[in-house]
């Protein structure tokens, strides 16, 4: 029997498991695969975390500044790049518009735009979705006095895939770029962009080159990278596109994080029901054990705690049906909390969709929000599960994912 086994396998089941065996726990993780970290940017989004706890049922509300921090500090110990400041960060998004986040990589992090200098923008021949002109322009506005440019560049092991018209994803160019081929390749073209600097006699020392699909070793799961290129101009990532190199990189880092402390994997594997007891005193259900199937068997796993991460709406975790009353969470069966209207007409507003979930008590246990009685005693919710949160408008996934994740695992 397992202490806990945690079921999904997004940001906030990776964050519950591996914290959780940290703590010498025997942990089971089941997933189909990677959840939607393949939308992760690289950048953790916390919000205005102080406003957010005070939003009635708001998923902050659960926790104490201290939890929170203490997530925030979990994350840079297991990714150690990962820088956190006491003032406002911004990245480079796909199309060079700026963006705000809360923990990011110092290698995207923005210089001072108060300040002067050039961007070089290297773009790769024949990367799908990326506008070259478009970025430069918005890079432009907005860092006004900042002269931008863009160089072309292409590689070798690339270049039929291009002379076909056949586009590049940014995995692809990821991949690239983390090979010694590619490495050499980056090396080269920023070198001869400082000669050609140096040559003019112009001044170097504000000079950042911005890249796409560029993922640094912070995510390297493999371990077998073993250089490290220091390149003559430092080098700016942007944030990632869908589907994601940094989501998949993390995913990957995660997963060897996880299985390196000793935690246990099913891969591919689809929770689907449980077995479960009434604890007569207490008049609450207490799960012995989960259903799942597995290459064309069913299983039972036998666990202590059970910690729910399968993702709400955009995860797959909550299913909907044609009917209004259709609409169900997928593996525990719980009561959700469904707003009365589902959309919002107007463009771009707030949708009340996305506060579809589960409500939960202070320790992540599952309400029945018609009583506010607990459902289950030994099951913790976690992650987009949660109700009464948006991603995005409030800005604030990362930090709900991990937060949770956190906490959940402390549980344990």
């Amino acid at each position: 029997m397992w202490d806990a086994i945690v079921v999904g396998g997004g940001l906030a089941g990776w964050i519950a498991g591996i914290r959780a065996v940290q703590r010498g726990k025997k942990v089971l993780l089941v997933t189909e695969g990677v959840g939607t970290l393949f939308y992760f940017s690289g950048i953790f989004d916390y919000g205005e975390v102080e406003r957010l706890r005070h939003l009635p049922k708001h998923p902050y509300t659960l926790f104490d500044s201290q939890a929170i921090v203490q997530g925030q500090h979990f994350v840079q110990e297991i990714c150690p790049d990962y820088v956190l400041t006491d003032t406002p960060q911004f990245a480079f998004a796909v199309l060079g518009t700026v963006r705000q986040g809360d923990l990011m990589p110092s290698s995207m992090a923005l210089p001072d735009r108060q300040e002067r200098g050039e961007f070089v923008l290297l773009a790769p021949e024949g990367l799908k979705d990326f506008f070259p002109e478009i970025v430069v322009a918005n890079m432009a506005r907005e860092f006004p006095g900042w002269q931008v440019t863009v160089k072309r560049i292409q590689v070798k092991a690339l270049a039929e895939w291009t002379r076909l018209g056949k586009s590049v994803s940014s995995i692809d160019y990821a991949n690239i770029w983390r090979t010694e081929e590619g490495q050499s390749t980056l090396a080269h073209e920023i070198a001869e962009i400082k000669r050609q600097y140096s040559e003019a006699g112009r001044p170097q020392e504000k000079v950042f080159i911005v890249l796409p699909s560029l993922v640094r070793e912070y995510f390297d799961a493999s371990r077998t990278i073993s250089y490290r290129t220091e390149f003559s101009l430092p080098v700016l990532e942007m944030s990632s596109f869908v589907p994601s190199p940094h989501g998949r990189y993390l995913a990957e880092y995660l997963k060897h994080r996880f299985t390196d402390l000793g935690g246990e994997l099913m891969i591919g594997a689809r929770a689907v029901s449980l077995n479960a007891e009434l604890v007569t005193a207490s008049k609450v259900k207490s799960c012995q054990g989960l259903i799942v199937h597995s290459m064309g068997k069913s299983l039972c796993l036998k666990g202590k705690k059970f910690i729910l991460a399968t993702g709400g709406l955009l995860g797959g975790g909550i299913k909907v049906g044609m009917a209004r009353k259709s609409i169900r969470e997928g593996v525990f069966d719980l009561p959700l909390f469904v707003p009365e209207e589902w959309s919002e007409p107007q463009f771009l507003a707030p949708q009340p969709f996305a506060q579809i979930g589960v409500e939960t008590d202070q320790f992540l246990r599952p309400l029945d929000p018609a009583n506010g009685q607990v459902v289950w005693d030994n099951v913790h919710v976690v992650g987009r599960m949660l109700a009464h949160w948006d991603p995005w408008t409030q800005r604030c996934g990362g930090g709900v994912a991990v937060t949770s994740g956190y906490a959940a695992a402390e549980l344990i």
